[in-house]
């Protein structure tokens, strides 16, 4: 991932994708560094239009030369004059669906029931691909749905699919215009619409013009607009202080405190964002997740880069597993003790949805582990050991996703889709 890039390396070239990224409140910063930092003679950017105008000025502060080569799709994508559905709460709709057809669900549980009730009603079996598989999963499913031998017609997915993955879509069908951000429900803005309506009907596809639709007629209007309109030019890139802002600014907070007390680095990291002044156009991202990551840290005694570094890591700090994994990590690798794998982290065959998110779940505390294993490292026999444990959860949400049908769910997606939506309404309202 564009976070492993090499600030230290030499290159002839480099080329850095998806730079519209630049503007992700999580992981912009990431592009950001690569672009400002990395050492070569050239970089390539590839990307969203909107992202031009920041890429020159970018490049004009470190006095670079700056080149722009635009190009145009090489096939039409059409938005269509009918959604899928004759209204909101029609049922059955999916039964219409198309070799090449991609659904667009928000929700695990979504996609899992429209899925099954393409898999029930129709000829056509189902790839999903969504963002908390594993990254090899989902790679497994675009192969077998790019397949044209292959008896799977028909992806169901998450936005998961608007970058990374080459897939051969015909149509896009949005079965909603909104989900949760992680923090409350949102419209999907311009920008999100074009990306996933864009993979449709790309170059060497076998669909020679691509599609999109909604199932909701309610929706159309949405789409139509984002797809007929210019992105708006991207105004700011994420950035993140260094070990050295930090460990700077916390001696100068320290030498100016009223006591001794020592500032814990949740302390100097929100009076950093709350005084920090950013010069032209740039923002601070993951100040939220870093100050939730340092507190879980405020107790354990190691050197205060080390806790920063922490902060860093591929931690999702809602999820109450991960957040276990790296304090029995760190509260062992403190006390000079070994770090192990919890019982925990074994995985389990799955036996209904519930139970292949539970795997999805260990496979990310296993690359937790992994993580912390390699920017502290403590046992090699338990980096295998993590390896193996991977490989086997890997191997058995492949086997559940294949034996998807015979796993219990009890799901509506259309009351789903209802409920999201006059949340949405009843925010905007609260808003006014």
């Amino acid at each position: 991932t564009v976070e492993l890039a090499s600030l230290e390396e030499d290159f002839d070239v480099v080329v850095i994708d998806e730079i519209q990224m630049l503007r992700d409140e999580f992981r912009g910063f990431a592009w950001t560094r690569a672009l400002l930092g990395v050492r070569c003679k050239e970089i390539h950017v590839c990307g969203g239009a909107e992202a031009i105008d920041i890429v020159k000025k970018m490049s004009r502060m470190c006095g670079d030369d700056f080149e722009l080569h635009q190009y145009e799709r090489f096939s039409d994508l059409k938005v269509l004059d009918y959604s899928l559905a004759k209204s909101q709460t029609s049922r059955g709709s999916y039964e219409n669906v198309q070799p090449g057809d991609c659904v667009v669900a928000f929700s695990r549980r979504d996609i899992f029931a429209i899925k099954r009730e393409i898999e029930k009603n129709t000829s056509f079996k189902c790839c999903v691909i969504y963002g908390t598989l594993p990254p090899d999963v989902r790679a497994e499913q675009a192969r077998r749905f790019n397949d044209p031998n292959s008896e799977y017609e028909i992806l169901v997915a998450s936005d998961a699919i608007g970058m990374g993955l080459n897939l051969s879509i015909k149509r896009i069908i949005f079965n909603s215009m909104f989900k949760h951000n992680g923090d409350k429900i949102v419209q999907l803005d311009h920008s999100s619409v074009k990306q996933i309506a864009g993979r449709a009907g790309r170059r060497n596809s076998p669909y020679p013009h691509g599609e999109v639709t909604c199932r909701d007629p309610d929706d159309m209007a949405h789409l139509r607009k984002c797809i007929g309109s210019e992105i708006q030019p991207l105004r700011k890139a994420g950035i993140i202080p260094t070990p050295s802002h930090i460990a700077v600014f916390n001696q100068h907070l320290e030498e100016n405190a009223s006591s001794d007390k020592k500032i814990e680095l949740h302390e100097t990291l929100r009076k950093f964002s709350e005084m920090a002044t950013l010069k032209g156009d740039f923002f601070l991202c993951r100040k939220q997740s870093m100050e939730v990551v340092s507190r879980w840290l405020k107790h354990i005694q190691m050197p205060t880069a080390e806790k920063f570094a922490l902060c860093m890591s591929p931690i999702n700090e809602s999820c109450i597993k991960s957040r276990n994994v790296l304090l029995r990590y760190v509260e062992k690798y403190s006390c000079g003790k070994v770090p192990g794998l919890h019982y925990s982290m074994q995985p389990k065959a799955a036996k209904s949805f519930d139970s292949l998110a539970d795997l999805c779940s260990i496979h990310q505390q296993l690359e937790l582990f992994l993580w912390l294993q390699n920017k502290l490292p403590a046992n090699a026999v338990e980096v295998l050991r993590a390896v193996t444990l991977k490989e086997r959860a890997t191997e058995m949400i492949n086997s559940g996703l294949f034996n998807a049908d015979q796993l219990s769910l009890n799901h509506d997606y259309i009351s789903n889709d209802v409920r999201v939506k006059k949340e949405w309404a009843n925010e905007r309202k609260d808003e006014e």
